[in-house]
């Protein structure tokens, strides 16, 4: 769920705590393929790709735009193809997120959900309403926190030298399940020296970027003893907001994303 990863540089202010994260507003592509697949996996095979888009500023608020396509091929049994849409709003006062996702088997819609959620504050409790595919009302908690703000979190958590971050993170695309996000951040990697840096020509914008490797393991809320995390990411975190060598692992198989186009799209200023 690279969802739940990233924009323009802005001072962001959330609960009294300054968040100096520089994100910029990009669209980049990732060609993925199997790194790993267990036995029970039954799988040959996956290739796909996958685009993530980011646009907007603090005062207007940040829209993603994400798609994931993905070829499996299995050892026994007909081929899937599994394309996933969604984009979801969030304001930058951390107050409201709109999330819509459509997802489609074999170029045939498969499911569509659409949800809100508001708060009075940006720490109260969230109040949220999915509408499709059927109605449902519910809660978030007032630590619970939206993608952007996550992001903007360990951005700000790597500036400062921090290793660890936990937070309760909800996206909207597990209904109305929020996650805990137990985050581990290496060492900062200095412009020009990352693997991506210096072997990936689609990467040669980030030279004079450093960066940090991110490993983000997702658990369920309600099980506190959970040693095996839902999903786990891997990637490298530049300080502009841009991520390289993604691994997503979903336990039972594993893929590997290498940018192959990025492209920085006009910064929108507060007024």
């Amino acid at each position: 769920m690279l969802k739940r990863l990233f924009l323009t540089g802005v001072f962001v202010i959330f609960s009294g705590q300054a968040l100096a994260a520089v994100v910029v507003p990009h669209r980049a592509i990732y060609e993925l393929q199997m790194l790993r697949a267990s036995q029970g996996a039954n799988l040959g095979g996956v290739t796909g790709r996958m685009a993530y888009e980011v646009t907007g500023s603090e005062c207007v608020g940040w829209t993603v735009s994400f798609r994931l396509v993905n070829n499996f091929e299995y050892k026994e049994g007909n081929s899937r193809l599994i394309d996933t849409q969604s984009s979801s709003w969030e304001t930058g006062d951390g107050k409201e997120m709109n999330y819509s996702e459509k997802s489609f088997v074999d170029n045939k819609q498969d499911s569509e959900k659409r949800l809100m959620v508001s708060r009075e504050s940006k720490d109260g409790v969230g109040q949220g309403k999915i509408t499709l595919p059927k109605e449902q009302n519910f809660s978030i908690t007032g630590e619970t926190i939206f993608p952007m703000r996550h992001q903007l979190r360990l951005m700000d958590a790597a500036e400062k030298g921090e290793t660890r971050d936990v937070s309760l993170v909800y996206d909207g695309s597990d209904d109305a399940k929020p996650v805990r996000a137990i985050t581990t951040i290496g060492n900062l990697i200095a412009a020009g020296t990352s693997k991506d840096d210096t072997s990936n020509p689609n990467a040669r914008d980030l030279k004079g970027v450093p960066s940090w490797p991110v490993s983000i393991g997702y658990f369920p809320v309600d099980d506190n003893n959970s040693e095996t995390p839902l999903y786990q990411i891997s990637f490298d975190m530049y300080k502009n907001g841009v991520s390289t060598g993604l691994i997503m692992d979903y336990g039972n198989f594993a893929l590997s994303g290498k940018l192959t186009h990025l492209e920085f799209l006009k910064p929108e200023t507060c007024k």
